[in-house]
């Protein structure tokens, strides 16, 4: 099997949000995606990653990840993690795997070893219906309209967070999912750059915890997201008054190449410590541990080299006795490739999800979507990731771009 071509895809009303197909001599297709920037990706893949691969055996897929970074391909040795090269790389990455295990005819978590279980427990992340599905959007808490084909079933959680907290965390509970993540005090960060915070500021936002306690009591775990926007002072100063609420973990709480502050943020605060969406490539985590900056090692498959840089971090994982939880609040075929990762490793604890997008926005996206029943995430069917893009979305719907061996 050679591979023949490479085509990228976007939409403009999901824009930041960027897919890839790899195309082959013998038929099967393999699927990736990354997010944010996309037009830049667009531009390194067909500049850097195409001339590469195409004419190259899909299936060595560890030499494709080393040439893509270090040598034949690219002489990128920038910082580890989230640049164009990252993303590009990350998207080419899951469709490698995927095209791997279909066509070995087996499911990707089978490929990547088997099952180590049957479900695992989902948290749901309260973004609403439009937040950040477009390009050179911010992550700032404001309330973004937005339409799905289920729009009418589909909760505003970035709502509920800011105006009903409590009756938020009491749905969740009712549909048998028991942790629930935040931001209540992103809007304060923006005003002073995480420089400092107000009386005002900080009353407001704890009042969003506590209305939650409140309602549900001790039933829910909270975790805190704060999208490394605090400087350490600020951020302690948060974390003294949050920790009282009994909070599951503080994720990213400050700059996170910041390392040894991280550390010292880890030995004055309760909760533990997540990290990092932000940053978060094997050598991110073998820095951090051994400063020991963190708890829980939250990356995400579209920024951090896709599936093959996640198998070198699990093997960390498994080394240092940590906790995976894979990020995910940015397109579903990510999402997928986080659960078969998440099902795969004994290592994994929770998965990441965001309700708002797997009944809404998702569907109209991606033909198969993980069932999600009384708070627990259930494997895949079929080869692969188990699903492809629309036709709608992959047969033109969007801004495609081939590239191919000119046959």
């Amino acid at each position: 099997m050679k591979i023949t071509g490479i085509k990228t895809i976007q939409t403009p009303r999901y824009s930041n949000l960027l897919w890839v197909q790899i195309l082959t001599d013998t038929g099967p297709m393999g699927l990736g995606e990354t997010f944010r920037n996309p037009e830049a990706i667009v531009s390194y893949i067909h500049e850097t990653c195409a001339p590469y691969l195409i004419g190259r055996d899909p299936g060595r897929i560890n030499e494709h990840a080393d040439n893509m970074l270090n040598w034949t391909a690219n002489r990128y040795l920038g910082y580890p993690t989230r640049s164009v090269e990252f993303r590009g790389n990350s998207a080419i990455d899951i469709a490698l795997w995927d095209l791997k295990a279909k066509t070995a005819g087996l499911s990707l978590v089978d490929m990547l070893g088997g099952l180590c279980r049957d479900k695992i427990p989902i948290y749901n992340t309260c973004a609403g219906q439009g937040y950040n599905w477009k390009s050179n959007s911010t992550s700032r808490l404001v309330l973004a309209g937005g339409e799905s084909k289920a729009n009418n079933v589909v909760p505003d959680d970035l709502e509920a967070q800011i105006n009903r907290p409590g009756e938020l965390a009491q749905s969740l509970l009712d549909d048998g999912i028991t942790a629930m993540k935040i931001w209540p005090f992103d809007e304060a960060a923006f005003e002073t750059k995480g420089q400092r915070i107000s009386t005002e500021r900080l009353k407001e936002a704890l009042d969003r915890i506590e209305r939650i306690r409140d309602t549900v009591g001790d039933k829910i775990d909270i975790m805190l997201e704060y999208h490394s926007l605090w400087q350490l002072a600020p951020a302690l100063k948060i974390a003294r008054h949050v920790d009282e609420f009994d909070i599951f973990w503080h994720e990213d709480p400050i700059n996170m190449a910041q390392i040894i502050d991280l550390a010292e943020y880890r030995s004055r605060v309760k909760a533990p410590v997540a990290g990092s969406e932000a940053l978060g490539t094997a050598l991110w985590y073998r820095d951090a541990l051994a400063a020991g900056a963190i708890d829980y090692m939250h990356y995400d498959l579209g920024w951090i080299g896709g599936i093959t840089e996640a198998l070198r971090i699990s093997a960390i994982a498994h080394a240092h006795n940590r906790m995976m939880c894979p990020h995910d609040r940015t397109g579903p075929v990510v999402w997928i490739a986080n659960l078969h990762m998440s099902l795969a490793f004994p290592t994994a604890m929770i998965f990441e999800s965001v309700q708002t997008f797997y009944l809404g926005f998702y569907n109209d996206l991606v033909t198969d979507l993980p069932v999600i029943q009384q708070g627990q995430a259930y494997p895949m069917q079929g080869t692969g990731l188990g699903a492809e893009l629309q036709p709608g979305i992959a047969g033109g719907g969007g801004y495609n771009r081939s590239h191919n061996d000119g046959r």
